[in-house]
């Protein structure tokens, strides 16, 4: 809702302060830990940093009434179309409102054809790579319409499966579908629920807080849609056949036919939501997936595998690898402090990192380049290092590694001089600016910094920001191999707005023996718990904990590091 506003407020050209006190009251939000329901409870929404009482008026209003007077007026002035275009990644309100005013685009379709026609060039402000920008966030809209990343859908879930657990009679409640196998982008939530009364779960459903509309409701299964418009299934069985329903609910199509072939192979056995049955119809097993899976000759397959990539032969054959868990990883090789562009000091993410089970966390604040994002020149890095000398010598905390996220440059150098890079414990590169050249071009940048002895990691590899912009036209195939030829890890980036590396170029890199790094790139401690979205990518690609650098221990990491370091100046040798 603050978000819609700000958006609005901008199309209309209001005060720009205004604007930016709602940006930022969203991004406060963003870090609570606590409801904003109990906060207005209890008294104390006026006491999160900047939430001025006009702004915590308007949220109370909001979450009590579900409505907004000050919203819907705002609408009443401005074409709702208009928002409409804002979706495009990259485009935002101001440029929407003067392509509006110029041409009078008001649709998805009428801007491509002015972009395709070159007719936005007569807006000002708007030249060929912002054309050709916009046409690329069109096509990338188009390949995700009606669909959203798979940890949105994960936050919808956790707050189902709280409510759910919750209820009498409710054994057991878990995800299922294609979010419980971590697909990049996803239509709809299935979730399951075990109880003796499957049909009175069924109907309490859609009574639940978080439901806008009920779609259709059957016996043991309930079909939603909540505000943001999203489909949520609802199916409730009975505890003996829970396993049997969560396997076929979460398989593909292609996972179950393969499943469906294995039974038949080991004995002319069936498999379906209520179990697994014997040539007679003896129910065989059901009431878990391990039991399952056993029922047919087969090992327990991870959810994330289940796409009918040949993982049933390998579960026959009981060779399903071990995937890395969230808890294999022992320290974060990307975080950000308040010396850049985070929003805390060192110890407090250090606090927030050992609370997490983190040994180590690498502080890689960004360089003298970035100015957007208060890169650090090398005297401030040296006056940083004495503040993480300091925070190492207090016990309790988690370790600091003495790290940058250094600038690869255009022309491939890179932003910090080599004295101050070698005195860092370690250094991750990427590339945050001059995204759109040539696919040579910018290939040749990264490879360069690929071969430095210095770089330990290549993060977030493609650049791409699910928010506002798509991968670049980097030759990952290349990166891939040179990332294996040089030593340097390839980052699996957790962030939300990121997921980069995804499931496809990370299942690329392990067949080609790269190692790689999962880490969250956090700029305040509630990103930390984004580590999970990158396991997740991490286990669709295959990878196990021996293929990712942060399962080992902080003397590990740099033990890596320093043999790279030696590899490079022997091959530059």
């Amino acid at each position: 809702m603050l978000n819609r506003v700000a958006d609005l407020l901008e199309i209309k050209g209001e005060n720009f302060f205004k604007i930016r006190a709602y940006r930022e009251a969203v991004r406060q939000l963003d870090n609570l830990t606590t409801e904003v329901e109990q906060l207005i409870r209890e008294g104390t929404l006026k006491d999160v940093p900047s939430i001025g009482p006009a702004i915590e008026q308007k949220i109370t209003e909001y979450v009590t009434t579900g409505q907004l007077e000050f919203l819907t007026r705002l609408e009443a002035e401005i074409p709702p179309a208009l928002l409409e275009l804002t979706r495009v990644p990259g485009l935002g309100p101001r440029t929407a409102k003067d392509i509006y005013d110029r041409l009078g685009v008001l649709s998805l379709e009428e801007l491509e054809a002015a972009a395709l026609s070159h007719r936005l060039l007569q807006v000002p402000g708007i030249k060929a790579k912002t054309e050709e920008n916009i046409l690329k966030g069109i096509a990338q809209l188009k390949r995700t319409e009606s669909r959203i990343y798979f940890p949105e859908a994960w936050i919808l879930a956790d707050s189902f499966l709280l409510t759910l657990r919750s209820l009498p009679g409710v054994v057991r409640a878990e995800i299922a579908g294609s979010v419980r196998r971590a697909r990049e982008t996803v239509r709809d939530l299935d979730l399951l629920v075990a109880s003796d009364d499957p049909d009175a779960i069924s109907r309490e459903f859609a009574r639940l807080p978080q439901v806008n509309e009920v779609i259709s409701q059957a016996p043991a299964m309930t079909t939603i849609r909540v505000r943001s418009g999203m489909q949520v299934d609802l199916r409730a069985v009975r505890p003996e056949s829970f396993g049997a329903a969560w396997q076929q609910y979460t398989g593909s199509p292609a996972h179950n036919a393969q499943l469906q072939a294995q039974a038949e192979r080991v004995g002319k056995l069936t498999i379906n939501e209520s179990g697994v049955f014997g040539p007679d119809g003896t129910r065989l097993a059901g009431a878990t997936e391990e039991e399952v899976y056993s029922a047919i000759g087969c090992a327990w397959i991870p959810p994330e595998l289940r796409e009918g990539w040949g993982e049933v032969e390998l579960a026959a054959s009981g060779s399903v690898p071990a995937l890395v868990q969230q808890r294999d990883l022992r320290g974060d090789l990307h975080t950000h402090s308040n010396w850049s562009d985070g929003r805390q000091e060192i110890a407090v993410m250090v606090r927030a990192a050992k609370e997490r089970g983190y040994a180590y966390i690498a502080m890689t604040d960004h360089t003298q380049s970035l100015q957007i994002a208060q890169g650090l020149t090398p005297e401030r890095f040296r006056e940083r290092a004495r503040e993480i000398a300091a925070v190492n010598a207090r016990s309790g905390g988690a370790r600091v590694l003495n790290g940058a996220e250094v600038d690869i440059l255009p022309d491939g150098s890179l932003d910090l001089p080599d004295d101050s890079l070698a005195s860092l414990d370690l250094v991750v590169a990427s590339v945050h600016t001059a995204l759109e050249q040539p696919k040579d071009v910018i290939t040749q940048r990264v490879l360069s910094a690929l071969r430095s002895p210095h770089v330990d990691v290549l993060a977030h590899p493609t650049s791409r920001r699910l928010d506002r912009r798509g991968e670049t036209s980097l030759d990952i195939d290349a990166v891939i191999a040179e990332a294996v030829k040089t030593g340097t890890a390839l980052e699996i980036n957790s962030s939300p707005w990121r997921l980069d590396l995804n499931d496809s170029w990370a299942r690329k890199a392990r067949e080609a023996g790269a190692m790689l790094a999962i880490d969250t790139d956090a700029h305040y401690p509630a990103e930390f718990d984004s580590a999970r979205y990158g396991c997740a990518i991490a286990r669709r690609a295959g990878l196990s904990p021996d293929r990712i650098l942060n399962t080992r221990d902080a003397e590990g990491v740099l033990a890596h590091g320093r043999a790279k370091a030696a590899r490079a100046v022997a091959n530059f040798r």
